[in-house]
């Protein structure tokens, strides 16, 4: 497990400027068994006639044997590889290479791959990628930490998605796994490192700003393409390298934009959040009747709602488990359009935080269960424009030391093992991809309150995201997706986005993935290939990847 004075060792640092951005794939020792030996059975027979004068041979017990431990072994590589997935050909071409760093002390069961005399300790292998990036090893999975990123083998997914992955969705995790090793004959590895159990295994996705008014209202209704269209993206690409916005819209600055081009895989986007275990949501309009609303498809007025067929959409595609509201757009209908939110929330019996016809609803946590996991997730905000909750007044809790320490507190009451802080928060200012001032005050409140993790909304541009340590444990904190459909196509960093997939087993942080999209027709979410169009926006997160500890 990571510990602080193994991190010291291997050279992990624990700060840098307030704009380091940081993304770690995060793996750790599993729990298992390790059957041992079994006993041999007692022999001896009762006679049936007088004893012979001749004495019976002995019978000769068989030695007690060593039971061959054979796990699976995980595929790594360096934490800023940009490579998502890895094939079986591939893994043999590199071991036809010698480019494949091998576990001392393990026979490699399957798949057939040369070996070499040559190997690595497998305790050392960490500190070989972290000095290059771009290896790719074979480990026991007990030993995978926040030094590497595992790769997953190769689906029939675009970009090699949805094949078989030890720390993947449940559908990914239950594919026959095609990496095994054994512990070789004279070998004494630690059964830490060679543990590995499924059961205790989940996955939780996130996006970021949802609020699907203007354009892809205008998409759906005006147009009549319909909500499945929307949220039922697949996969783009982009015609040319970014160029400044030839439409500028007034009062915006001059930015790069890119120009997105779909190119098929319908439904691949929404399938990362479906196929985990839970998927969550920030969610930052009003929900309204549906013979209550129509489209804002122009946009020039920032007052946004969505209609009740939205909410069926994301039950149907994206298999939404619980929102957080407590964002800034949230009364832009009046305390009916707040009423109406948690009315239609209820009935569809999603769990939601953040917002209530007053304070103490308000702070109420939302709460999921899974592989008997109890998670609270609560939720405040800090951005102006919208109705702040008090004891008497409908709106949306505000981030004060307070509120922060009475929401995660009735989480824990509530018997929530793990707690998920979601802030909308600016710290003073829009778009922006590092922490300021106001929100590294904001992030010593979440954590003396007790957030185990913290994911934020509200800047419309993805990052920072942060891994820090503790101790035996990581702390996530991702400031902010980007915008998963929000209507902004003015500039790149306003038009991608990443879906947030973390893996724990049990409470405890495991792995870290990053999906990179794209808004197609600033309506339709789309995933790019990370090794292609998508590398603009991980090498932005990728800015602090010289320390993959970062404490504000």
């Amino acid at each position: 497990m990571i510990g602080t004075e193994r991190l010291r060792r291997l050279g992990v640092a624990n700060s840098l400027p307030v704009r380091g951005i940081l993304v770690v794939t995060v793996l750790a020792m599993l729990a298992g068994c390790v059957s041992g030996p079994t006993a041999a059975p007692s022999s001896g027979v009762a006679p049936t006639s007088p004893p012979s004068t001749v004495s019976p041979t002995p019978t000769v017990l068989p030695s007690p044997t060593a039971v061959a431990i054979e796990f699976p072994l995980a595929v790594v590589t360096g934490l800023t590889n940009l490579k998502g997935t890895i094939s079986l050909d591939e893994l043999a071409a590199l071991a036809d290479q010698n480019k494949l760093l091998m576990p001392c002390g393990v026979d490699i069961l399957a798949p057939n791959l040369k070996r070499t005399d040559a190997c690595v300790d497998a305790g050392k292998i960490q500190a070989a990628l972290k000095g290059n990036q771009r290896q790719v090893a074979l480990l026991p999975p007990g030993l995978v930490e926040t030094e590497t990123k595992v790769l997953p083998i190769a689906g029939d997914g675009p970009y090699g998605l949805f094949g078989p992955d030890l720390f993947g969705d449940p559908e990914s995790r239950a594919l026959p796994y095609p990496v095994q090793g054994r512990e070789s004959v004279a070998a004494t590895l630690d059964p830490a490192w060679t543990a590995y159990d499924a059961s205790k295994v989940w996955n939780m996705t996130s996006i970021g700003s949802l609020c699907a008014d203007r354009w892809a209202a205008h998409q759906a209704v005006t147009l009549g393409k319909g909500w499945d269209w929307v949220f039922g993206g697949g996969t783009a690409k982009y015609k040319g390298k970014p160029i400044l916005n030839p439409n500028k819209p007034p009062g915006v600055s001059l930015e790069l934009v890119v120009r997105p081009v779909d190119t098929g895989n319908a439904g691949a986007t929404p399938a990362i959040l479906k196929r985990s275990d839970i998927a969550i949501a920030d969610h930052e309009c009003p929900i309204m009747p549906n013979n209550k609303w129509s489209p804002n498809d122009s946009g020039s007025a920032l007052v946004f709602a969505v209609p009740e067929a939205e909410v069926d959409s994301w039950e149907k595609m994206l298999g939404l488990d619980a929102v957080y509201l407590a964002a800034n757009h949230m009364s832009d209908r009046g305390v009916a359009g707040i009423r109406s939110t948690i009315k239609i929330l209820d009935e569809h019996k999603m769990p939601h935080t953040g917002l209530g016809l007053n304070l103490d609803e308000g702070l109420e946590p939302a709460y999921l269960e899974v592989a008997g996991i109890k998670i609270g997730i609560v939720a405040w905000n800090d951005v102006g424009g919208v109705a702040r909750a008090d004891a008497d007044t409908a709106g949306v809790p505000w981030i004060t030391k307070a509120n922060v320490d009475e929401a995660v507190k009735r989480a824990r009451a509530g018997g929530a093992d793990l707690v998920i802080c979601s802030p909308q928060w600016w710290g003073g200012r829009e778009y922006h991809d590092g922490l300021l001032k106001t929100q590294v005050t904001q992030l010593t409140w979440f954590d003396g309150a007790g957030c185990d993790h913290v994911i934020g909304a509200g800047t419309h541009v993805a990052g920072p995201l942060l891994l820090r340590d503790r101790g035996d444990d990581v702390s996530l904190v991702l400031a902010s997706p980007g915008n998963y459909a929000f209507g902004q196509d003015w500039w790149q960093q306003t038009q991608e986005g990443v879906i947030l997939d973390q893996t724990f087993v049990g409470t405890r942080m495991v792995n870290v993935r990053l999906h990179p999209y794209v808004m197609i027709l600033a309506a339709r979410p789309s995933l790019l290939d990370p090794e292609g169009d998508g590398h603009y926006v991980l090498e932005r997160i990728w800015q602090g990847k010289d320390s993959p500890y970062y404490e504000p």
